[in-house]
């Protein structure tokens, strides 16, 4: 196993917040009362990628196989805040 932590590797851990859209669960007819807001969504994971327009964050590392599990792009547009966990 690789001895080096994801930090090691790179990827620093964050906490990032964002704007996301939302729909009703049913995704049916609504009235006007029922539309929903945005709603914000907090994200903990390793930032494995920076673009100009995105960030990718991963849920999970696996050293042994250098991959990731649960990785989302986010636009950079969407990102309320982006705190370097330590």
């Amino acid at each position: 196993m690789d001895p080096m932590s994801s930090e090691d590797k790179g990827f620093p851990t964050v906490r990032v917040e964002w704007v996301d859209s939302c729909e009703p669960a049913d995704n049916a007819e609504i009235e006007k009362h029922e539309i929903p807001e945005c709603q914000t969504i907090v994200q903990v994971g390793f930032l494995i990628k920076e673009t100009k327009t995105s960030i990718s964050v991963a849920g999970a590392w696996k050293p042994e196989t250098d991959t990731f599990d649960y990785v989302i792009t986010i636009p950079r547009f969407a990102v309320t805040c982006l705190d370097i966990l330590k």
